[in-house]
């Protein structure tokens, strides 16, 4: 698929104007961001100077100002999108501490061209959201593989060890596109990966490691010394 038909495709959806159902749930968060696929890559307009986050919880962010959050993206920052409802967009600003996430008005934002046929070296190399976890990928005999490490609440240097909150992943993964799916041979731990521009989101299925850990994330391109 073509960046042009991306778009094509993509731009309808800043445009619904279709209430949402009852039971749609409005959680927009940044714990739980990278579960809620496909993704897309937004950059906010200069129709305002600012652009805030709104709520997600109380009717929110379909109730007017009172949603507004303190928090807020500035024209020509950067966003990641999934789900648009009713004139909003549930975004996420990557920066330290997880980033911030919420629900941006879709006339603040423009849709960005994303390669959705990558060369598979737009893969390669060291992947971090922010030291933890932190992934691979290589190729081996025209295939990709990908082996990393997930910690909770941290890695060994900053918490005490031995400990059951480590998770790895270690073994190839199919590419569809712009997307990964990695599974292991007993089929017990999933991560699915897409490739956005400058960006990896990795989503698992909460069984890729002890207690409270996961590789759900959204991650940068790291130095390769960041790899185990």
């Amino acid at each position: 698929m073509n960046l042009r038909r991306l778009i094509v495709l993509a731009a309808p959806l800043l445009c619904l104007g279709a209430a949402p159902p009852e039971d749609f749930d409005p959680t927009c968060r940044n714990g739980l961001f990278t579960a809620d696929p496909p993704f897309a890559l937004a950059t906010i307009n200069r129709t305002q100077p600012r652009a805030p986050f709104h709520e997600d919880t109380d009717g929110c962010p379909w109730q007017g100002e009172k949603c507004a959050t303190g928090s807020y993206v500035v024209p020509g920052d950067t966003v990641i999108i999934s789900r648009v409802r009713n004139g909003y967009a549930c975004a996420l600003y990557p920066s330290k501490g997880g980033g911030t996430a919420g629900w941006l008005a879709t006339r603040q934002i423009n849709l960005t061209p994303v390669d959705t046929r990558p060369n598979p070296e737009r893969w390669l190399g060291t992947w971090s959201s922010e030291g933890n976890p932190t992934i691979r990928f290589t190729g081996r005999l025209n295939s990709l593989y990908v082996k990393g490490q997930a910690f909770w609440p941290g890695p060994p240097a900053t918490h005490d060890w031995p400990s059951i909150h480590e998770g790895e992943i270690d073994g190839p993964v199919e590419i569809t596109g712009h997307t990964g799916l990695y599974g292991e041979d007993d089929n017990l731990c999933e991560v699915r990966f897409t490739l956005l521009g400058d960006y990896l989101l990795a989503r698992d299925n909460r069984n890729c490691g002890g207690a409270n850990v996961n590789f759900s994330a959204v991650y940068r391109r790291a130095p390769d010394k960041a790899a185990r």
